[in-house]
């Protein structure tokens, strides 16, 4: 479920990329990223999660609030490459808003596709998530491969027969903002359906009629030298923090990770959320730091 950050008036919504080595992962996040505007984006970040490499980035499509007063963000991550240890992508997928399968089109790389999201289930299964219970979007690479069926036929042979699917080329990067625009109209969708802002006026939130409105929203971003950019746009200068391996134990790594909505100071208290996982077990602890004015002390206490 999205995470809100009342303080900023934000709502923070997370994508991943999933799929095998070679279908255009990275070159998927790479052009996103570069066709976003600097001061909509936080960089484009790769630590380790688990051995293997972390991509990911946030940022912001919209110049104005999207749910009464509150700003939509999206954090997109994805593990490039071969992933060598599949405690990564449980820990990449956990608490995710949205999916993006990433698949071959090549009717010859079916096999491997189905293995991938056979993959993908068990790893959501693992947090009591089925592939029907959050956004889903397949974006199938090779436009151009010869015989191949529509999309829509495509995804039924891969037994998603109700999942959206968009042909993409991972050269051109052509499909992959149609394909980012029908994941997060889903995900805005289900936002306002659950009903995860409390304490917002409803009656103030827009309806996401259809794909056009996210579309453009995003279009907007590309940096074309014909088009007409909002120079006034903020962006919220806080970053989100890398996942965090701190220890190994065999298969199983102890990770330490901010929580996404950050840490909060009122009243000079700042609290800072930490979740703990160890062996598929997560723990939340928030540390709270009284600032002492006369900077003799600062009491921790968690």
């Amino acid at each position: 479920m999205a995470l809100i950050n009342h303080a900023k008036r934000e709502i923070n919504a997370k994508i991943v990329y999933f799929g095998r080595e070679g279908v255009g992962k990275r070159s998927s996040l790479q052009y996103i990223y570069d066709r976003i505007k600097p001061s909509l984006r936080g960089d484009l970040r790769s630590p380790s999660a688990s051995g293997d490499p972390l991509l990911f980035f946030d940022f912001s499509p919209f110049e104005n609030p999207v749910f009464g007063d509150y700003r939509i963000r999206f954090h997109v991550y994805t593990l490039p490459g071969k992933v060598v240890n599949p405690a990564a992508w449980k820990m990449t997928l956990k608490g995710a808003d949205g999916v993006v399968i990433v698949a071959d089109a090549s009717p010859e790389h079916a096999a491997a596709a189905q293995a991938s999201i056979s993959e993908l289930r068990s790893f959501l299964a693992a947090y009591g998530v089925g592939l029907n219970d959050i956004p889903c979007v397949i974006q199938l690479n090779e436009r151009s491969v010869p015989g191949r069926l529509p999309a829509s036929g495509t995804a039924a042979a891969l037994n998603l027969p109700k999942m959206q699917a968009c042909f993409s080329d991972s050269e051109s990067g052509e499909g992959v903002l149609e394909t980012l625009s029908l994941l997060s109209r889903e995900i805005m969708t289900r936002i306002r359906q659950d009903d995860v802002l409390q304490g917002v006026e409803r009656d103030v939130m827009p309806e996401i009629e259809d794909d056009a409105e996210v579309s453009a929203a995003l279009v907007s971003l590309e940096m074309k030298p014909d088009a007409a950019v909002n120079e006034s746009i903020l962006m919220n200068e806080e970053k989100t923090l890398p996942m965090a391996v701190v220890h190994d134990e065999g298969d199983e790594p102890f990770q330490v990770v901010m929580a996404e909505e950050g840490a909060v100071c009122n009243d000079g208290v700042v609290r800072i959320p930490l979740e703990f996982t160890l062996r598929g077990n997560s723990r939340r602890l928030v540390i709270s730091i009284a600032i002492d004015d006369s900077e003799q002390h600062v009491p921790i206490k968690a």
